[in-house]
């Protein structure tokens, strides 16, 4: 990120309530958001858009946060991000939590989360 430029975030949560709470967060933090319903969207997105910050939802329709994760790893490697997760039908929270972390999340967080540990988190200088 560099510190001339607007910071930019990618909010990706099929609960419309959700993306639009981690927008204001991030707002106030200083980042330009753009939201997405689900991974497919998310993609059609980076493909326009550079951003410096993904934070996704693990479980959504159409493409879930997982497979968006492995798709992004490939195509950019030094993007942060971010997961959040209520659970979901086919793995525990702490599976789920494991495997975004081996995928490339930075953490995952809990749902109902705080948005200012989200946003300490985000604006934390990435470990090495």
């Amino acid at each position: 990120m560099t510190s001339n430029a607007m910071r930019t975030a990618l909010v990706v949560d099929d609960v419309m309530t959700v993306r639009e709470s981690l927008a204001i967060a991030l707002v106030s933090a200083g980042f330009q958001v753009t939201g997405a319903a689900n991974g497919r969207e998310a993609l059609d997105h980076l493909a326009r858009q550079d951003f410096d910050v993904l934070v996704t939802d693990m479980w959504m329709p159409e493409m879930d946060g997982l497979r968006l994760l492995k798709e992004i790893r490939g195509r950019k490697p030094n993007m942060r991000i971010f997961g959040v997760t209520g659970g979901g039908p086919r793995l525990t929270i702490e599976a789920m939590t494991s495997l975004a972390e081996v995928w490339g999340a930075e953490k995952v967080f809990l749902k109902p989360f705080d948005d200012d540990e989200l946003i300490d988190a985000i604006l934390k200088p990435k470990a090495a």
